[in-house]
């Protein structure tokens, strides 16, 4: 007797194509829901990672701002002046412009003492290192840059200058500037006997100290955080900002909020209110840079700081 093999009916083929195929679809259904789950999550944890790392920076240069300002000399001046203040003018709730010694260009004058500065007479003093200012500038012959040079004073008090700097000469560690402003500490009247003017006398009694007068400012710009330094601070109230440099995209605000040591609120309006800052608190707000493909909407993350600034003036 013979045997026949019988294969497989079409309704079994049939069959057999729909399970594959279910099961197919299935596994391709997953595939596709972990992958927008992976998208999402590299989308989301971008969005956090820029807002972490542009609020860090703004806060961290906001603790350094008074480096380099003689704020604790100020304390002794009859009034408050804008070569004292932190907070520069043209802060705002959305923008904030400040000084601080981000380069760390500071030296011990060693010129004899007593070091005499003449308001608007350009003279040569000697310090320890030159080129920490050189360096910082990238020119020896530097144009609309500005110093701070503060110390002891009579009287048990202190005082401040804030000098033009016109010359930088390494091999002898000199440098060449012409005081432009002074605090009320320690001044006596020129050549024209009228004291607060401008060619008062500032005297320091014991060797003191410079450093380099530099501003950052930060704002948001379309989409953009940015921060810029000041290239001309011939204007001590208005300075001159260089081309902003993004550090951080897809945000879409950014807030700073300013506190006197009270804790109150306080607008930086005008030159008493901005002496007046203890603290400022930053917030960020950063929005995916696409739509999450889960939801088809692009998800938004705050992120708030507090700062204070190292060196505020002390009251």
């Amino acid at each position: 007797m013979t045997r026949r093999n019988q294969g497989f009916s079409l309704i079994e083929l049939m069959m057999a194509m729909l399970i594959t195929m279910g099961i197919g679809m299935i596994v391709f259904q997953l595939f596709q829901q972990n992958e927008e789950v992976f998208n999402d999550q590299n989308l989301v944890v971008e969005m956090q990672q820029t807002a972490r790392v542009t609020a860090s920076q703004i806060s961290d240069e906001i603790r350094m701002a008074g480096q380099g300002v003689p704020v604790y000399a100020s304390t002794f001046d009859t009034a408050a002046t804008e070569g004292g203040a932190v907070v520069l003018n043209g802060s705002t709730s959305s923008r904030i412009n400040v000084r601080a010694g981000l380069s760390g260009a500071e030296s011990n004058v060693t010129t004899a003492t007593p070091v005499v500065f003449t308001l608007g007479t350009a003279g040569t003093i000697t310090v320890n290192t030159s080129s920490l200012f050189s360096d910082a500038l990238g020119t020896t012959s530097p144009t609309d840059r500005y110093v701070y040079i503060w110390g002891p004073v009579a009287n048990s008090a202190w005082s401040w200058v804030r000098a033009e700097l016109t010359l930088i000469t390494t091999g002898t560690d000199t440098l060449t500037l012409t005081p432009r402003t002074a605090g009320s500490s320690g001044r006596t009247a020129g050549a024209n006997a009228t004291i607060d003017d401008v060619d008062d006398v500032i005297t320091f009694t014991s060797a003191p100290t410079i450093s380099l007068e530099e501003a950052v400012a930060y704002y948001l710009d379309g989409t953009a955080v940015k921060r810029a330094t000041a290239t001309n601070l011939d204007d001590a109230t208005s300075p001159t900002w260089g081309t902003g440099q993004e550090i951080g995209r897809n945000v879409t605000g950014l807030t700073f909020t300013y506190y006197d040591e009270s804790n109150n609120v306080i607008t930086p309006n005008t030159l008493a209110n901005r002496i007046l800052v203890g603290r400022i608190d930053v917030r960020v707000v950063v929005q995916t840079s696409d739509e999450l493909p889960s939801t088809g909407a692009r998800q938004t993350y705050a992120l708030s700081s507090r700062s204070i600034p190292r060196n505020a003036r002390i009251r």
